[in-house]
């Protein structure tokens, strides 16, 4: 600003100028941004412009009293003071630079400046001043303070060092940065040959004509070149050099900057290596994806999108989309793309491109350089979308309740409906509006299983399907008698999403076997009476078995001991006619006693509690073939046991099994040169585990198979194979006791197979 005093004081004193009416210099006074002040000779203020009574908030009158030193802060009250006294005493003009508060109580920093206005005999007259703002300039000037010292210290994070080569001697100096970045020692002074060294030799040429150029014509120069440090570290620099002259123009030196830029190389180099395995995973997304600028070109395509779009990406890339695909102009895809560059939001969308009679997904990103658009083929997604609707029409069709609701949450009243269709509105009552939203609790009343509602909480914890009968209450509270089949849906990656319900009303069956039972309940009591008479009755045949058993050890122990005594003792007197009916004697024994035993397991059998666990069916086999080898260990035997054999069932009962087959196989086979016996499992037509042991041995005739499991039945002559008859049947007495079944297959002379299942409460598996 520019401006003039005159003195008028002949005309009006200073403050009712200044103060009168709406002048001309009042007004300007008022429009400028300082504030602006005026006192007396005598210390009193008689004026302050309109910029003050915002700025301090104070009244005219409060102003003219206290003036603006009253809010001057009160560090910064002593050298005002003392710098105005100065003033005072000397009528010079002074300036000042302190904190004043502002209405709000905030301190912000003025520039005060004072001059002193004299009148025509040369005395002073007034003082006029103003109050500049200046805080934005003092953080500014403290901002700046601070980024030099940032500067001095990135120095040295960034790794950057100065130089200098005075001429016309070329001495060369090196910042303590420089040295850092060199591996020597700050304060270093090499020669201009030796900074030269630290390139690699087949640069120091290039590098050496950079810098005589620029000594001789002033040319500036930067490179990025390799060096070795004095560590023999490799190290890559940014250089720059440039000249400076004198008033004459002559080139006194040169001077410039190493920067170490390895870390950007490496990082340029991991960037680059960042950038290739995006591409290669943008190559390989099953979507499709492009990228344009700004111009609306091609600057990238994924395989993806080449074979969608049915272009190749040699003939896109440069080129304009609206020019490449005509038929985006003017359809939904266009007002998208545009409406995306313009608001710089994400835009999502479905549209059907009609030339590849094709419906797309879109996703739309703003990006700094134009687009990236992410799409796919939804064509049969939306047909099948279009099915759901129409089986959604069917279901609402049926006679048969369904019921669809949340996959969770598992509360005690269970997951929310989310549909119901509208055989569900007639059975109950309720609308699809009353029923969605809520749980199937709304259904619930006093008759309602609570057991059975447990058990079907159950089995959704474990994401298993569930079937019920279950009774349920209308909207006007009548009974409903309700066959539920409940099951999981999953989506494709294979999450479960919701779980759907289908529900028929069996009320009326029900009824009619409540009825039944009813009818049947005195026949109940009657096969209540016979299974207690059979029980007995079993009782006291397995009463009598022990009894026979244990009464026939006896005398046959006797018969056993007197003829071991009598081969003893009368060995000599004993032609060989009566040594071979004294073995008879014994085979007949030990025969018998074999019978016993087989009596007793059977008996036993039939009154043992069942237990339920694992079996390793494969270490029992095992252990059962390791038997076997101990004892004829010169048999050539090849057994194969398949691994992970595992049902569930009584581990001592199937462990008899599997004693009395494999048994079996060992001695039917005795007679071939090499025994093959192999025990294992497969699933049948029904999906039922089936375990079988084979074997190579005599075999049997299939005509005679059912007699292969009864008491005492055997198909081959004790002379030709020992045994008592009661293997198998204490096989199938097991077996039928697990809910399974056994059977056998084979021919003669050709080995024989015997198979046997678990039932379904026995959870077999493998």
């Amino acid at each position: 600003m520019s401006g003039s005093v005159q003195g008028i004081t002949d005309r009006k004193p200073p403050a009712e100028a200044l103060c009168a009416g709406d002048t001309p210099l009042r007004l300007l006074a008022d429009a400028i941004p300082q504030i602006v002040w005026m006192m007396r000779a005598d210390g009193r203020y008689t004026y302050f412009n309109q910029r003050w009574f915002d700025y301090g908030g104070l009244s005219l009158e409060e102003s003219l009293d206290r003036g603006w030193s009253g809010l001057v802060h009160p560090e910064d009250g002593p050298r005002v003071a003392e710098l105005w006294a100065q003033a005072l005493k000397s009528g010079e003009s002074c300036e000042v630079e302190c904190r004043l508060r502002r209405a709000d109580g905030v301190y912000r920093w003025m520039l005060g400046r004072a001059v002193v206005q004299y009148d025509a005999a040369g005395l002073t007259a007034h003082w006029l001043g103003t109050l500049t703002d200046i805080d934005d300039l003092k953080q500014a000037a403290a901002l700046l303070e601070k980024n030099l010292a940032i500067n001095r210290i990135a120095g040295r994070v960034a790794h950057l060092g100065g130089w200098t080569i005075e001429l016309p001697d070329r001495t060369l100096t090196w910042s303590d940065e420089n040295c850092l970045i060199h591996d020597v020692a700050p304060g270093y002074q090499p020669t201009l040959e030796e900074g030269i060294s630290y390139f690699l030799p087949e640069h120091r040429p290039i590098v050496s004509r950079y810098v005589q150029d620029c000594v001789e014509h002033g040319t500036p120069y930067e490179f990025v070149l390799p060096k070795l440090t004095a560590k023999g570290r490799r190290i890559w620099v940014r250089s720059i050099g440039e000249a400076v002259r004198d008033a004459t123009g002559k080139i006194t030196r040169i001077q410039g900057a190493f920067q170490d830029i390895s870390e950007q190389k490496e990082a340029e180099a991991r960037t680059l290596a960042l950038e290739a395995q995006l591409i290669t995973t943008l190559e390989n997304i099953t979507a499709g994806f492009f990228l344009i600028d700004k111009d609306w070109k091609f600057t990238f395509l994924n395989g993806q999108a080449e074979h969608m779009l049915k272009r190749r990406r040699e003939d896109l890339l440069g080129h304009t989309l609206w020019q490449e695909f005509p038929a985006f102009v003017g359809t939904r895809i266009e007002r998208e793309y545009r409406l995306t560059v313009k608001a710089q939001r994400t835009s999502g969308f479905e549209a059907f491109y009609p030339p590849l009679q094709t419906w797309f997904d879109f996703h739309v990103y703003p990006t700094e350089a134009g687009l990236a658009v992410y799409f796919q083929d939804i064509t049969q997604r939306r047909a099948e979308q279009a099915q759901l609707r129409l089986l959604e029409t069917a279901v609402s069709r049926l006679n048969d309740m369904v019921v669809i609701t949340e996959a969770e949450a598992f509360s005690d009243a269970g997951p929310r409906i989310v549909f119901v269709n509208d055989a569900f509105e007639r059975h109950t009552g309720y609308s699809r509006e009353e029923a969605v939203g809520h749980t199937s609790a709304l259904l619930w009343g006093p008759k309602t299983q609570q057991a059975e509602l447990d058990r079907i909480r159950a089995a959704m914890k474990k994401w298993q399907a569930v079937r019920a009968e279950i009774v349920v209450y209308t909207k006007a509270g009548q009974e409903l008698w309700l066959e539920t089949e409940i099951a999981p849906i999953a989506d494709e990656s294979g999450r479960f999403t919701h779980w759907v319900a289908v529900e028929r009303d069996i009320t009326e069956r029900r009824q009619q076997q409540e009825e039944i039972l009813s009818l049947n309940g005195e026949l109940e009591e009657r096969v209540l009476l016979r299974t207690a008479q059979l029980a007995a009755a079993n009782k006291e045949m397995e009463s009598f078995a022990y009894s026979v058993s244990h009464d026939l050890r006896s005398p046959l122990n006797t018969i056993h001991g007197f003829s071991q005594l009598l081969a003893k003792v009368e060995a000599e007197n004993i032609s060989d006619k009566g040594k071979h009916y004294l073995d008879r004697i014994g085979v007949g024994v030990k025969q018998m006693g074999e019978l016993i035993e087989g009596l007793l397991t059977l008996a036993h059998l039939s009154r043992e509690q069942i237990k339920s666990e694992l079996v390793d069916l494969s270490a029992v086999a095992r252990r059962i073939e390791q038997e076997h080898r101990e004892r004829e260990p010169q048999r050539q035997a090849q057994v194969r046991i398949q691994e992970g054999l595992c049902a569930r069932g009584d581990p001592r009962l199937l462990s008899a099994v599997l004693q009395n087959l494999l048994a079996n196989a060992w001695k039917f086979t005795s007679r071939q040169p090499l025994t093959r016996i192999e025990v294992g499992c497969e699933l049948d037509a029904d999906g039922d585990t089936v375990f079988f042991v084979k074997d190579n041995g005599v075999g049997f005739d299939m005509a005679f198979s059912h007699k292969l499991f009864g008491t005492f039945e055997r198909l081959h002559s004790p002379g030709d194979f020992a045994g008592t008859g009661i293997g198998l049947a204490t096989v199938k007495r097991v077996i039928d006791r697990h809910g399974g079944r056994v059977w056998a297959e084979g021919k003669l002379n050709e080995g024989a197979m015997f198979c046997f299942t678990l039932g379904q409460s026995s959870e077999s598996a493998t």
